[in-house]
């Protein structure tokens, strides 16, 4: 996967590690996050060779959530707001749904959408400095990803 790509996977034996790839912005969740990672776990998912699925982040972050400027412009035309909500939703429920173990790997940030993105994993490694945590109600919103489900 190109360098320059929102999401970054390698493969290493039996293994896909899968970066969210927005340093600048610690892997704030946008559209080409979304599409990037739909991508690669039709991949992996349709990939004889792969056995397990690691999620990180590049950077000092894993997720830290929604990237609110890009969400800003759902705001803006309210018609765009479910179907944003339905491709995050889309990606949480295709990592629930792989035939073999997702693995989070959280340093730094994981919040709100990135927190949701954490526990759509099976498992997760989280580091002793990370700070987790659910941010939603700070900015006037709901868990749109499902973790009040989870």
């Amino acid at each position: 996967m190109n360098q320059d790509s929102e999401v970054m996977v390698d493969y290493i034996d039996q293994i896909a590690v899968v970066r969210l790839n927005r340093p600048e912005h610690l892997n704030a969740w946008n559209n080409k996050i979304s599409t990037g990672l739909d991508t690669l776990l039709r991949q992996v998912s349709d990939s004889p060779d792969v056995r397990v699925v690691i999620i990180t982040g590049n950077g000092r972050a894993f997720c830290a959530g929604a990237d609110l400027t890009y969400f800003q412009t759902t705001l803006v035309d309210l018609t765009l707001l479910p179907g944003y909500v339905a491709q995050i939703n889309e990606s949480f429920r295709k990592i629930e749904e792989l035939p073999f173990p997702t693995i989070a790997v959280v340093q730094g940030f994981a919040l709100a959408g990135g927190l949701e993105l954490m526990m759509a994993c099976d498992m997760a490694l989280v580091a002793d400095d990370a700070r987790i945590g659910d941010q939603h109600v700070n900015f006037g919103l709901i868990p749109g990803g499902g973790s009040t489900q989870r």
